[in-house]
């Protein structure tokens, strides 16, 4: 327990400290040489926005679910995008057409701004999505889907409604909160979707728990954000992000009673002009009885590069990327992939799940057994030419796993 306090405090004064720091010019500009990797998910990721809790897919993706998605709207990824404007009110949607599944999908969304710092409103959902858009964009994930086979994100069926507020207290603090009412259902992948016939085909998407394929659900999502638009003109940039899913509270009645908490700080500093330091720690804690697809998996692509794709799971996980970077780099305009520079890094992968059994609601439950000593590590090191980025990691320390060759269209995170 004391490791684990040790951790947290770590993590949020290492990301609240610098932001009064932030606010002020710094002496030498490198608004010419900015590493644009902070563009990928926006420090943590664009498909999940801070008051919805049920990630939502792009209007044209390509996976072994869906096979090719061709839809039209706006994309959740992105606010400037596709919105209708009425006076007083804007109306967010997106309606497509899924070629595997046979099906049309859709969401639908109005909000309403109270004052400057408050909005509400509510939207209906009815698609195929995924947890796993923090690991890889579906920019790239479709790309890689497609081409080579390989589709490293977990799908399953949402439909359902939810309730939204965000409230913003001035230019760094978001808090956010919603109420989900969500029919969950397993969904088939199609085995020869890409265009090669290689990759990993055999795969087959998991259901969403192995007791049963769908089920309702009540729950109430909130979060908190700390230097929610970080500026990375300054030598110190960094986000903080608390969030939580509470489907066990109150007189909420649900085949699975969980909490879902997790913390994640995303750190960049920036050496000099050409050499750039990023980091990112996320603890999350699961408390009662969660389906399977909300479990914490770590390995892989986005998290460690060098164990097996989801390999470690858990309902208790604390995982650390750290990066440094050298090279040139430059301002983008399109968010995910680099598209200029050639960069050097060398990165260290950390990470630690267990399963903890118990009854209770206390989320520190559970971590007595941490220690730093238990963190299973990856190292290895990356060449970036322009959209193009490959990464070279092995296992080291406590960690099972292989020397893997990733090639990649975008930073890790």
């Amino acid at each position: 327990m004391k490791n684990l306090a040790v951790l947290v405090f770590s993590i949020c004064l290492f990301s609240v400290a610098p932001i009064a720091a932030q606010n002020a010019k710094t002496a030498t500009d490198y608004s010419n040489h900015i590493h644009n990797g902070v563009s990928n998910n926006q420090f943590i990721h664009d498909e999940y926005r801070a008051n919805q809790f049920v990630p939502f897919s792009n209007s044209l993706r390509y996976n072994r679910v869906d096979g090719l998605f061709l839809g039209i709207g706006s994309d959740i990824a992105d606010d400037d995008f596709g919105p209708i404007h009425i006076e007083g009110l804007t109306i967010k949607g997106q309606l497509g057409y899924s070629t595997n599944l046979k099906q049309w999908q859709y969401r639908a969304g109005a909000y309403k701004q109270l004052g400057n710092a408050l909005k509400v409103g509510a939207q209906i959902i009815n698609v195929s999505t995924t947890d796993d858009g923090w690991r890889t964009n579906q920019i790239e994930n479709s790309v890689t889907s497609l081409i080579s086979g390989y589709d490293y994100h977990d799908y399953y069926k949402a439909e359902g409604f939810q309730l939204v507020s965000e409230l913003n207290l001035g230019r760094y603090i978001q808090v956010s909160g919603s109420y989900n009412a969500t029919s969950f259902s397993s969904l088939v992948s199609n085995q020869d979707y890409s265009l090669f016939k290689g990759g990993n085909l055999a795969r087959i998407n998991p259901a969403i728990d192995s007791s049963t394929d769908s089920f309702y659900q009540d729950n109430f999502g909130a979060s908190l954000t700390i230097n929610k638009r970080p500026s990375f003109l300054r030598t110190f940039s960094t986000k903080l992000e608390l969030k939580t899913e509470l489907a066990d509270i109150g007189k909420l009645k649900n085949p699975f009673s969980y909490n879902k908490y997790q913390i994640t700080s995303t750190n960049y500093l920036k050496l000099d002009r050409s050499t750039v330091l990023k980091t990112r720690t996320m603890v999350g804690s699961i408390t009662g009885s969660a389906p399977d697809f909300k479990q914490f998996a770590l390995g892989g692509i986005g998290t460690m590069r060098a164990s097996g794709y989801k390999f470690y799971t858990g309902n208790k996980m604390v995982l650390n990327n750290t990066e440094l970077i050298f090279g040139r780099f430059n301002s983008l305009s399109m968010k995910n992939i680099e598209t200029e520079g050639v960069h050097l890094s060398i990165f260290l992968d950390s990470g630690w799940t267990t399963n903890y059994a118990s009854a209770g609601k206390d989320p520190f439950s559970g971590f007595d057994t941490f220690a730093f000593s238990e963190l299973s590590h990856n190292v290895g090191a990356g060449i970036g030419f322009g959209i193009l980025r490959f990464e070279l990691a092995t296992p080291i320390a406590n960690s099972q796993g292989y020397t893997s060759l990733w090639v990649r269209l975008n930073p890790t995170f």
